[in-house]
């Protein structure tokens, strides 16, 4: 069985990657949490009861991703025990993610991922208001620099909803490139209660294990229906 490991990448801030991560990290308990932020320390405080790994891409003279490090990170892969690796990828090193695809050349990345037995799935985060054009042009260019090569999986954030004409396009988007297509929210009650209590169990660092169950319903069903 391949390992997997799911790159969440978005190089606009503020998109939902830290909060797709936290989701994920719900979903799949048994995962190794990867934070690949250069910048901020929002998933190492977010999934602190998890202990996410912090890894760091890129050059600090060139601010590119170190080719060193990326090949390393699936060198540790080969050699862990577990299966399922989930990778936050802040805005800096997401921007930089096609920019390697495109230099390093992506057939040889994924030959030397298929001989090691990885299979790296790309999760780009997309929304919508006045955030859907950056998010859009990043899809794009990530699209491009894989050259189909590996699958990528589109998740528009429910918190930033998209417009029926941004998500008319999106699907349209979606379908010409053959990706798929998925919506997270990690929570739909956008009342006032509800939405602190979201940002008090994010803040905390602790998850949803100690949560009460009134308080724990709030995050069950969207991480439950979470498709990846």
């Amino acid at each position: 069985m391949k390992k997997k490991i799911h790159f969440i990448t978005q190089a606009k801030g503020g998109s939902g990657k830290s909060v797709l991560a936290f989701m994920l990290a719900e979903k799949y308990p048994a995962a190794v949490i990867l934070d690949l932020d250069d910048a901020t320390t929002t998933t190492l405080k977010q999934l602190a009861y998890r202990q996410p790994v912090r890894v760091s891409f890129l050059d600090p003279l060139t601010k590119r991703i170190d080719r060193g490090a990326f090949n390393g990170l699936f060198e540790s892969v080969i050699e862990g025990d577990q299966e399922l690796y989930i990778a936050d990828l802040g805005a800096s090193v997401a921007e930089q993610l096609p920019k390697y695809f495109a230099l390093n050349g992506i057939e040889a990345i994924t030959q030397i991922l298929d001989a090691s037995e990885i299979q790296l799935q790309l999760i780009c985060v997309v929304g919508g208001g006045n955030i859907f054009k950056a998010t859009m042009e990043y899809l794009s260019e990530l699209v491009d620099s894989v050259s189909g090569h590996l699958p990528i999986t589109v998740a528009a954030n429910g918190f930033n909803a998209l417009s029926q004409e941004q998500e008319a396009s999106l699907q349209q988007y979606t379908i010409r490139h053959n990706l798929t297509l998925l919506k997270f929210d990690l929570v739909k009650d956008k009342g006032e209660i509800a939405m602190r209590t979201v940002e008090n169990v994010l803040k905390s660092g602790k998850g949803t294990a100690d949560l009460s169950p009134f308080t724990a319903i709030y995050f069950k069903r969207p991480i439950e229906e979470l498709n990846i």
